[in-house]
Protein backbone atom coordinates (compact mmCIF):
# COMPACT_ATOMS: atom_id res chain seq x y z
CA UNK A 1 0.00 0.00 0.00
CA UNK A 2 1.45 3.40 -0.96
CA UNK A 3 2.22 5.81 1.85
CA UNK A 4 -0.03 8.85 2.16
CA UNK A 5 2.93 11.23 2.62
CA UNK A 6 5.72 9.67 0.56
CA UNK A 7 8.10 12.63 0.48
CA UNK A 8 7.71 13.45 4.18
CA UNK A 9 8.27 9.79 5.06
CA UNK A 10 11.32 9.48 2.80
CA UNK A 11 12.85 12.72 4.08
CA UNK A 12 12.36 11.64 7.71
CA UNK A 13 13.86 8.23 7.01
CA UNK A 14 16.91 9.80 5.39
CA UNK A 15 17.29 12.33 8.20
CA UNK A 16 17.05 9.59 10.82
CA UNK A 17 19.56 7.35 9.00
CA UNK A 18 22.03 10.23 8.65
CA UNK A 19 21.63 11.23 12.30
CA UNK A 20 22.24 7.64 13.36
CA UNK A 21 25.42 7.37 11.26
CA UNK A 22 26.73 10.80 12.27
CA UNK A 23 26.02 10.53 16.01
CA UNK A 24 29.26 8.68 16.89
CA UNK A 25 31.34 11.13 14.85
CA UNK A 26 29.70 14.14 16.46
CA UNK A 27 30.14 12.64 19.92
CA UNK A 28 33.84 11.97 19.21
CA UNK A 29 34.22 15.60 18.10
CA UNK A 30 32.31 16.77 21.20
CA UNK A 31 29.69 18.53 19.06
CA UNK A 32 25.93 18.40 18.89
CA UNK A 33 24.24 18.22 15.50
CA UNK A 34 23.22 21.87 15.86
CA UNK A 35 26.77 22.94 16.70
CA UNK A 36 28.06 20.96 13.71
CA UNK A 37 25.54 22.70 11.44
CA UNK A 38 26.46 26.16 12.74
CA UNK A 39 30.18 25.46 12.35
CA UNK A 40 29.55 24.06 8.86
CA UNK A 41 27.85 27.29 7.79
CA UNK A 42 30.51 29.50 9.39
CA UNK A 43 33.31 27.43 7.82
CA UNK A 44 31.77 27.13 4.35
CA UNK A 45 30.36 30.66 4.11
CA UNK A 46 32.64 32.54 6.50
CA UNK A 47 31.87 34.83 9.42
CA UNK A 48 28.42 36.41 9.40
CA UNK A 49 25.94 38.45 11.39
CA UNK A 50 23.52 36.56 13.65
CA UNK A 51 20.61 37.50 11.37
CA UNK A 52 22.39 35.90 8.39
CA UNK A 53 23.07 32.78 10.43
CA UNK A 54 19.40 32.66 11.43
CA UNK A 55 18.41 32.73 7.76
CA UNK A 56 20.81 29.87 7.00
CA UNK A 57 19.54 27.85 9.98
CA UNK A 58 15.88 28.54 9.14
CA UNK A 59 15.17 29.80 12.62
CA UNK A 60 14.46 33.06 14.41
CA UNK A 61 17.29 35.28 15.57
CA UNK A 62 16.50 34.62 19.25
CA UNK A 63 17.15 30.89 18.71
CA UNK A 64 20.47 31.65 17.02
CA UNK A 65 21.36 33.95 19.90
CA UNK A 66 20.65 31.16 22.37
CA UNK A 67 22.68 28.63 20.36
CA UNK A 68 25.62 30.94 19.76
CA UNK A 69 25.74 32.11 23.40
CA UNK A 70 26.15 28.48 24.44
CA UNK A 71 28.78 27.96 21.74
CA UNK A 72 30.61 31.12 22.90
CA UNK A 73 30.71 29.75 26.47
CA UNK A 74 32.20 26.50 25.13
CA UNK A 75 34.73 28.40 23.04
CA UNK A 76 33.43 27.06 19.71
CA UNK A 77 32.67 30.45 18.14
CA UNK A 78 33.89 34.01 18.52
CA UNK A 79 31.98 37.27 18.35
CA UNK A 80 33.63 40.37 16.91
CA UNK A 81 32.72 43.74 15.46
CA UNK A 82 31.78 43.95 11.81
CA UNK A 83 34.21 45.47 9.32
CA UNK A 84 31.75 48.05 8.01
CA UNK A 85 30.13 49.02 11.34
CA UNK A 86 31.63 48.59 14.81
CA UNK A 87 28.10 48.21 16.23
CA UNK A 88 27.49 45.13 14.07
CA UNK A 89 28.38 41.79 15.63
CA UNK A 90 29.86 39.00 13.50
CA UNK A 91 30.09 35.33 14.48
CA UNK A 92 32.98 33.14 13.35
CA UNK A 93 34.33 29.71 14.21
CA UNK A 94 37.05 29.77 16.87
CA UNK A 95 40.21 27.67 16.64
CA UNK A 96 38.60 25.10 18.95
CA UNK A 97 35.40 25.13 16.88
CA UNK A 98 37.37 24.74 13.66
CA UNK A 99 39.36 21.84 15.12
CA UNK A 100 36.27 20.00 16.38
CA UNK A 101 34.44 20.71 13.13
CA UNK A 102 37.39 19.24 11.19
CA UNK A 103 37.16 15.99 13.18
CA UNK A 104 33.41 15.73 12.60
CA UNK A 105 33.69 16.75 8.93
CA UNK A 106 36.22 13.98 8.22
CA UNK A 107 33.80 11.41 9.64
CA UNK A 108 30.83 12.99 7.82
CA UNK A 109 32.77 12.79 4.54
CA UNK A 110 33.21 9.05 5.10
CA UNK A 111 29.45 8.68 5.56
CA UNK A 112 28.79 10.72 2.42
CA UNK A 113 31.31 8.70 0.40
CA UNK A 114 29.75 5.45 1.62
CA UNK A 115 26.33 6.70 0.56
CA UNK A 116 27.67 7.70 -2.86
CA UNK A 117 29.16 4.21 -3.29
CA UNK A 118 25.92 2.56 -2.16
CA UNK A 119 23.51 4.47 -4.43
CA UNK A 120 25.91 5.75 -7.08
CA UNK A 121 27.37 9.18 -7.63
CA UNK A 122 24.69 10.21 -10.11
CA UNK A 123 21.85 9.27 -7.75
CA UNK A 124 23.63 10.98 -4.82
CA UNK A 125 24.03 14.18 -6.85
CA UNK A 126 20.38 14.02 -7.94
CA UNK A 127 19.29 13.47 -4.34
CA UNK A 128 21.35 16.47 -3.18
CA UNK A 129 19.82 18.67 -5.87
CA UNK A 130 16.30 17.42 -5.11
CA UNK A 131 16.70 18.09 -1.38
CA UNK A 132 17.94 21.63 -1.99
CA UNK A 133 15.19 22.30 -4.54
CA UNK A 134 12.56 21.00 -2.10
CA UNK A 135 13.95 23.22 0.68
CA UNK A 136 13.88 26.26 -1.64
CA UNK A 137 10.33 25.43 -2.71
CA UNK A 138 9.20 25.20 0.90
CA UNK A 139 10.97 28.49 1.69
CA UNK A 140 9.02 30.12 -1.12
CA UNK A 141 5.63 29.02 0.25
Amino acid sequence: MPRSLPFIYAAEELADALAERLAPALAAAELTATQFNVLYILTEDGPMRPSELAAHQRCVKSNVSYITRAMLREGLVELSSGDDDARTRVISASKLGARRYGVAKAAAQKVEHALRRAIGAEAADALSRACLEAAAALDAL
